[in-house]
C-alpha cells in the first residue's frame, strides 16, 4: 500500500488525526465551558471508544474469522481505523501527562497502545488482527465513560447507573481475563503473527491484568457488605437444605 510506504504521508495523516482530537477537545471545551477538563476528555473517549467498537467488530467479523483472514491484505478501511485511534492515543496520552501525570498504568496502556497501532500501520497484511485487538480493547470503554458521566451528573444511585457499572465490570473482567489470557495462549506459538505483534500483545495484557487486579479492588471495596449478605444467605439456603 502507498500509504504505508511513504513516511511523509503517514505522518502527515497521524498529525490530521491528532488535530482532530484536539479540536474536538477544544470544540467540548467551548460547548461545555462549566464542567471540568475529565468531562471534556470522557466525552472525547466515549466519541473514540464508540466508534472503534462498531467498526473495529464490522472489520474483524467475529462469526467469520479464520487463519486466512487474520492474515488478509490492509484495506483503505483498515488503514483509516488505524488513524482514528493512533491520533486519539497520542492526544489522551498528552492530557493524561498535563492531568493524570500519576495514573502510570493509564500512561503505559496509552504508549503501549500507540506503539501497537504504529506497527500494525506499517505492515501490508494483518489488517483484520488489529481490527479485532482494537475492538477487543475498546468494547467497554463507552460503559466506563457512560458510568463516569453519570455519576458525575448526579446519577450515582440509580438503577440505570448500577445496571451500566455491571454491565462494565462483567465485560471487562471476562474479556480481558479468561478470553485475553485464552488468546495469549493461543498467540505465541502462532506462526502468523510476527514477533513484534507477540512482543505488543503481551504488554497489553500485562495491563489488562493490572486493570483486573485495581477492578477487583474496587468490586471488594464497593459491594462488600453485599457480598457478606449474600454468603450468609446462602449458608442459611445450605443449613436449611441439610436440616431437611
Amino acid at each position: 500500500m502507498a500509504l504505508q510506504n511513504e513516511l511523509s504521508t503517514q505522518s502527515l495523516l497521524k498529525l490530521c488525526s491528532f488535530i482532530f482530537w484536539g479540536w474536538t477537545y477544544i470544540w467540548c471545551t467551548e460547548k461545555a465551558p462549566d464542567h471540568s477538563p475529565e468531562w471534556h476528555s470522557r466525552v472525547v473517549t466515549l466519541l473514540h471508544g464508540s466508534v472503534a467498537t462498531v467498526a473495529g467488530l464490522w472489520q474483524c467479523s467475529v462469526t467469520n474469522i479464520d487463519r486466512c483472514r487474520l492474515n488478509a491484505k490492509i484495506t483503505p478501511a483498515n488503514y483509516a481505523l488505524m488513524l482514528w485511534s493512533w491520533g486519539y492515543f497520542a492526544f489522551d496520552l498528552i492530557w493524561c501527562i498535563i492531568y493524570w501525570s500519576n495514573s502510570y498504568v493509564i500512561l503505559w496502556h496509552h504508549v503501549s497502545a500507540l506503539i501497537a497501532v504504529g506497527i500494525y500501520m506499517n505492515k501490508t497484511y494483518s489488517g483484520c488482527t488489529f481490527a479485532c485487538t482494537l475492538a477487543l480493547m475498546e468494547i467497554t470503554n463507552p460503559f466506563l465513560q457512560t458510568r463516569w458521566l453519570l455519576r458525575d451528573s448526579g446519577y450515582g444511585q440509580t438503577k440505570l447507573y448500577f445496571l451500566v457499572e455491571l454491565t462494565y465490570l462483567i465485560m471487562f473482567l471476562s474479556l480481558r481475563g479468561p478470553l485475553c489470557t485464552y488468546l495469549i495462549y493461543k498467540i505465541l506459538p502462532s506462526d502468523i503473527l510476527d514477533m513484534d505483534e507477540k512482543i505488543i500483545s503481551l504488554a497489553l495484557y500485562a495491563v489488562s491484568i493490572v486493570f483486573i487486579y485495581e477492578i477487583l479492588g474496587y468490586v471488594i471495596y464497593k459491594y462488600k457488605n453485599k457480598i457478606k449478605e449474600f454468603k450468609g444467605f446462602a449458608n442459611e439456603i445450605t443449613v436449611a437444605l441439610v436440616e431437611n
